[in-house]
């Protein structure tokens, strides 16, 4: 039986008599993201799932991005030091901690190229309002109103702070993605509901079968379908991500072995 072999603990084992574990814990809510590894050098995630139940072997991927109204924000002065900084929204409100765990990224201005991990911040019901984040990590170099410019990121592997619990969790590969794929499902994930977040491992790493779409050959990368959502499909340069390598000859509409690097 596969299960978690690095030197720490997992917060539920990968497998149990009943075949792949999940939970609707909260206590599992601020562990979203850890990393795990097996003996054979497979690499696992917790997540916690959207509104729709996941089934084994399809690609996953992130929470879908806010985009262009939470990109390029202004964001006001702070000193080298400070692990707070504030941002006018662009166009769509936050509720409170929908960022938490997220990414805070100077992307303009001054400052440029810091990444900040963001702990927690107020709801603000204005879509033109400010925000105050409060940073895991203090600035290195510090920001001005006069040019800094802040893009947020979504926790990439689901959260439950979204406007409801199910808006914020990872979804199945869509056929035009709309985030970042992070992995692919081992076992059956039910859904999140609106009072109850749902959580699981998937693979973002190593050896695991995946839905495949056109026939896949042999020794050959492979990208998320266009056609398909949720299969893999043969890597073309520049018109998707590339998420791995096919193990064997793939075939249409089946579940085939792949090697994911993610």
């Amino acid at each position: 039986m596969s299960f978690i072999s690095d030197f720490k603990s997992a917060p539920i084992s990968l497998f149990g008599v009943n075949g792949g574990n999940t939970s609707t814990d909260t206590s599992l809510a601020t562990l979203v993201g850890s990393k795990f590894s097996s003996a054979d050098g497979r690499v696992f995630a917790l997540v916690q799932n959207g509104a729709s139940a996941l089934v084994s072997g399809v690609l996953v991927q992130s929470p879908a991005s806010i985009g262009a109204n939470h990109t390029g924000l202004t964001c006001a002065t702070a000193a080298i030091g400070a692990t707070q900084i504030t941002v006018t929204l662009g166009g769509t409100a936050v509720t409170a901690n929908q960022y938490a765990g997220g990414f805070a990224v100077v992307s303009a201005g001054t400052g440029i190229g810091q990444t900040l991990r963001i702990a927690s911040h107020p709801a603000q019901s204005s879509t033109s309002g400010t925000v105050v984040l409060t940073l895991e990590d203090p600035l290195s170099v510090a920001t001005a109103v006069s040019d800094s410019k802040v893009s947020l990121t979504l926790p990439q592997y689901g959260s439950s702070n979204g406007a409801a619990i199910t808006t914020s969790g990872v979804v199945v590969c869509p056929t035009t993605l709309t985030g970042r794929v992070i992995g692919a499902t081992i076992y059956p994930i039910p859904a999140s509901t609106s009072t109850t977040a749902s959580y699981g491992f998937i693979q973002t790493n190593g050896a695991v079968a995946v839905k495949n779409q056109g026939g896949t050959t042999i020794g050959l990368d492979v990208m998320p379908s266009g056609t398909t959502a949720g299969s893999v499909a043969t890597y073309v340069v520049a018109t998707s991500s590339r998420v791995g390598t096919s193990t064997v000859a793939g075939e249409d509409g089946k579940a085939q072995l792949i090697t994911l690097q993610l």
